[in-house]
């Protein structure tokens, strides 16, 4: 039993460890309303930033984000603006020094 526990533990620690991926709200019961690839190469010992912005065009409120890191980098991913409950997000990104940026950006919102 210790064994089971001690390599689920590993399972998720190493997971946690190679990915920094965002995720907010929820996506379930949810109507997806904006898929956005967001890619900005490296530049050597460079770190790059970038805001992505998005806003509904029919005011629907937002229920979930999911930024999901495609290159399983240490980038990270904040949200600046916005967010769950809100009718806009925008969300900086920040790459690694030296490795570039590859985010999926999921946006979701309820089925009104």
């Amino acid at each position: 039993m210790k064994q089971v526990t001690l390599l689920i533990l590993l399972v998720l620690f190493a997971h946690s460890v190679t990915s920094k991926d965002l995720v907010l709200g929820s996506r379930i019961n949810n109507l997806l309303v904006s898929t956005e690839k967001v890619v900005y190469k490296s530049i050597y010992l460079i770190k790059r930033e970038k805001d992505y912005t998005y806003t509904d065009s029919k005011q629907r409120i937002i229920k979930g984000i999911i930024a999901r890191d495609l290159s399983r980098s240490e980038a990270e991913v904040t949200v600046t603006a916005g967010g769950v409950g809100s009718t806009h997000v925008t969300l900086h990104l920040k790459s690694a020094r030296g490795e570039g940026l590859n985010y999926l950006i999921l946006i979701f919102s309820n089925n009104s």
